[in-house]
């Protein structure tokens, strides 16, 4: 894992999420940041600008570009914090599930996420295999990466779903990382369900008669 990768829309955390990778992630790993001007102190650091319109094309475009040189990065939301045991308990979970299987998404638990990734509802020390989650800060291989939808809420269960489908386990790792909360595309909830339908409905009306029309 010696690549990190964080898109942005200039989110007022990501000046400490910086801070806690430079104090807790060894110094050989390379940030990849889409969106924002150079940041860091004493490790190396790949900017790229963001003009992406949504959260899936953002993270597709700075995630391939981790692809060219790396295959297996960590994907980061903009808006989390880690620990000092985040970045140590993700890559042990890692290197432990990929002896034997061909993960998915292995991802942190964290205290602002789906129920499924809730770290008060889980045992510190186990793992958890899991259909569909939310990369805050998460493991994925170039073998296993299937590129997001182009649109905001449900881009991650779409892709989850479509990894699953040919082949690959996504699991809840025993790391923690700190969730400031929907920073990234805001906190309109209603807004941001009404805004994927569109895309939903003409590319995947089976999910779109579950997410839409059962309400």
């Amino acid at each position: 894992m010696k690549a990190i990768v964080i898109a942005t829309k200039e989110s007022r955390s990501l000046p400490v999420l910086l801070a806690s990778i430079n104090a807790y992630v060894p110094d050989d790993v390379v940030v990849y940041i889409a969106g924002h001007e150079r940041w860091g102190i004493g490790r190396h650091i790949k900017c790229f600008p963001n003009t992406a319109t949504n959260y899936g094309d953002a993270y597709n475009a700075i995630v391939n570009e981790a692809f060219k040189t790396y295959d297996e990065i960590i994907v980061a939301n903009d808006d989390v914090v880690l620990t000092p045991t985040t970045y140590q308990l993700l890559a042990e979970d890692v290197t432990q599930f990929s002896r034997w299987s061909d993960p998915g998404w292995i991802v942190a638990r964290s205290d602002y996420v789906r129920s499924s990734q809730i770290s008060a509802y889980m045992e510190p020390g186990l793992v958890y295999p899991i259909s569909q989650c939310s990369p805050l800060f998460g493991y994925v291989t170039k073998k296993a990466w299937v590129n997001y939808p182009p649109i905001n809420w449900y881009s991650d269960d779409i892709q989850c779903l479509e990894m699953k489908s040919i082949g690959h386990q996504h699991y809840v790792s025993r790391a923690f990382v700190h969730h400031a909360g929907s920073q990234t595309i805001g906190m309109d909830n209603k807004q941001n369900h009404l805004d994927a339908e569109p895309w939903i409905k003409k590319n995947k009306p089976d999910l779109h008669r579950v997410w839409y029309e059962t309400l």
